[in-house]
């Protein structure tokens, strides 16, 4: 009896040490540092990154999001549970695509998607690469984490468009996907479903696919939708990968009977070309005139005359008369001009100037194309006004415009410090280099704008505004020109519309530089009380707030108009003395002030009362300014026109 009673116990002994065993196996080491998630905003296509430390590198990770999605006018979907997988890029992140079926599963699926907000947490795990270890996994949260996931935007047509596209290639190969949300989806691919027997689609039984297959490569490209099912036309045969089980097989597929009748990708290359021509002819180029018409009409006034006033109601057609007349005279190019060089140089500064429009923030969606590194692009792209300038001058192999071609490259180099420096430090402030995001972050009070945040952004405004100035060669900063000293400057030896290409682009960046600014420190678009999900759920919303941006905007393309008429030109020395010994190291304490609030963070009552008394001081400011004006019309005895259409 007693032999059975001890064998019974040791039984019970070791069940009890291999449960225990077994439990630890199971547990997870809740170890991970998950420090945010960016960005908070996203569209179909956009990249998403976790951020965190020490992260295991090139490892995959488990990331699921847990909790309510909300959605106007729907009820709330409680305890959601997403479960996504996806590779840390380095280790401090993790990247992953909002595909079609991720989007779909937080926005709703084709005509039903709309605006959704996640709220709840974040939870990350990688699977333990010690194989005896007790943890199974390692992991790690972000808790009260808010997503706004995107609804369909003219974006969102576009890639619509290419998913049909995919599908009629599907089609024709006789495989038939999975639409139903699943993880394979999620983890990129498609799964097929079903392979036809119609003889003329049976290029996918030929090559030897089947039901239950994960499509994962398709000619080269990673498969995460059936968008990128579309061949390149080049091979007779695509190359495509997939998934059977544990195995990753590589088949050849005949597609040079469907290639033919799929569009390339040049026809929608020349598409979007003609849109974007499209919208420099009806927008760019005419906002480039009308700032003519409007700098006219103001030196008129400041100067006791009437302007432009014959050419169409109030002369406001002189501009399109002034087009007309360069495009009829006649393109001189010098005989020992560099000509190559020389035709390029305009077409280099009106390119420069151009392409910022691509990420000007008109309203809540109407912008070309919201880039993830908007503000960078904007930085990147207006250096060529730069390389337009010198080029002209050293090309036109006059010294006189070698002169003006070397200050302007000198200025304007110069000035993009200060400049860069001053819209960095609003970047810090918000996180972001979108400059949609940038907008979003601020209100459409003039308390919440940034420009009022504190007195160091508030005075960076003013920097800002003055580089810029500089930068795109506006009086008083317009020595590149000079007229008086240099003839035309760069520009001298140019006539017809080259000539007219490059004031093109000086008079486009004077709406440029004002977009952005009003972007960056005024609040952009923003309404002032209208939230931000009834601006965008709304067409008159929206339109409310592309004519405050613009009329921001337009008032600081006044402003600027204004500063030219009113101040004399500086010397070249005092110009560099003013960016070098003044404007670059105030610059950059500037920066490290910014550096310093972003981590103090101050909200509530002491945020207010920042906000507040830098307002209250530009508002004492301007009105000091316009008693000093009246003060001065009076002793002057002026006679004052109210009326400006005279």
């Amino acid at each position: 009896m007693r032999p059975l009673i001890l064998a019974a116990k040791t039984t019970l002994l070791l069940i009890i040490i291999l449960t225990t065993w077994g439990c630890a196996r199971d547990r997870n080491l809740d170890i991970l540092t998950v420090l945010d998630i960016t960005p908070r905003e996203v569209d179909l296509g956009d990249r998403i990154e976790i951020i965190g430390i020490d992260f295991p590198e090139g490892k995959q990770a488990t990331v699921t999001f847990i909790g309510n999605l909300h959605r106007p006018g729907q009820p709330t979907e409680n305890n959601a549970s997403i479960q996504i997988q996806a590779i840390s890029a380095s280790s401090t992140r993790i990247t992953f695509e909002l595909t079609q079926a991720l989007h779909d599963r937080f926005a709703g699926i084709g005509p039903d998607a709309t605006h959704t907000t996640f709220r709840g947490k974040i939870h990350v795990a990688f699977e333990s690469s010690v194989p005896d270890s007790l943890s199974k996994r390692v992991t790690g949260e972000i808790h009260s984490t808010v997503l706004d996931v995107r609804p369909p935007t003219v974006r969102r047509a576009i890639i619509d468009a290419r998913q049909r596209r995919g599908e009629l290639v599907l089609a024709a190969l006789g495989i038939e996907v999975d639409d139903s949300p699943s993880e394979s989806l999620y983890n990129g691919g498609l799964k097929i479903k079903s392979i036809s027997d119609d003889p003329d689609a049976i290029a996918a039984k030929s090559a030897g696919l089947l039901p239950g297959d994960i499509i994962k490569s398709f000619d080269g490209i990673n498969v995460g939708s059936k968008s990128d099912t579309v061949p390149s036309g080049k091979s007779r045969f695509a190359e495509v990968t997939v998934a059977r089980g544990e195995d990753i097989l590589s088949f050849k597929l005949e597609v040079s009977n469907i290639a033919k009748g799929i569009p390339t990708d040049l026809i929608g290359a020349a598409i979007l070309l003609l849109v974007a021509i499209m919208v420099i002819g009806l927008f760019m180029s005419p906002t480039a005139g009308i700032i003519t018409w409007v700098e006219r009409r103001v030196a008129g006034r400041m100067q006791s005359r009437i302007g432009p006033n014959r050419t169409g109601p109030q002369g406001f057609f002189q501009w399109i008369a002034d087009g007309l007349k360069s495009l009829l005279k006649e393109d001189i190019i010098p005989a020992e001009a560099d000509g190559p060089l020389f035709r390029l140089a305009p077409y280099l500064v009106f390119v420069g100037v151009s392409a910022t429009f691509v990420v000007m923030p008109f309203g809540h969606y109407l912008i070309a194309a919201d880039l993830d590194i908007g503000i960078l692009f904007v930085v990147a792209v207006t250096s060529l006004v730069a390389i337009g300038l010198m080029t002209g001058g050293w090309a036109s192999n006059n010294k006189w415009s070698l002169l003006g071609g070397i200050r302007s490259a000198a200025q304007t180099i110069s000035y993009e410090i200060p400049c860069a420096v001053a819209i960095v430090c609003i970047v810090m402030m918000t996180g972001s280099l979108r400059v949609q995001d940038i907008i979003r972050a601020q209100g459409g009070m003039p308390w919440d704008w940034y420009m009022f945040r504190n007195p160091v952004i508030f005075l960076l405004f003013f920097l800002y505004f003055t580089t810029a100035l500089a930068e795109g060669n506006r009086a008083p900063f317009d020595l590149p020109e000079a007229e008086s000293e240099l003839v035309a400057g760069y520009s001298t030896e140019y006539t017809g519309m080259r000539y007219v290409f490059f004031f093109f682009g000086e008079w486009a960046n004077v709406f440029v530089m004002s977009g952005i600014a009003a972007a960056l420190f005024l609040g952009g678009w923003q309404i002032p009380g209208v939230d931000a999900l009834t601006h965008g759920n709304s067409f008159w919303w929206q339109c409310l707030g592309a004519f405050i941006f613009l009329t921001k905007a337009w008032f600081l393309v006044f402003v600027v108009i204004w500063i030219r008429w009113t101040l004399p030109r500086v010397r070249i020395d005092q110009l560099m003395n003013l960016c070098w010994k003044w404007f670059v190291p105030l610059a950059f304490v500037a920066f490290v002030f910014t550096a310093f609030w972003t981590i103090w963070s101050p909200e509530g009552a002491i945020r207010w009362t920042i906000s507040g008394a830098t307002l209250a001081v530009f508002v004492l400011i301007v009105v000091q300014f316009f008693r000093r004006v009246a003060f001065a019309m009076k002793n002057m005895q002026a006679t004052t026109h109210l009326n400006p259409f005279i």
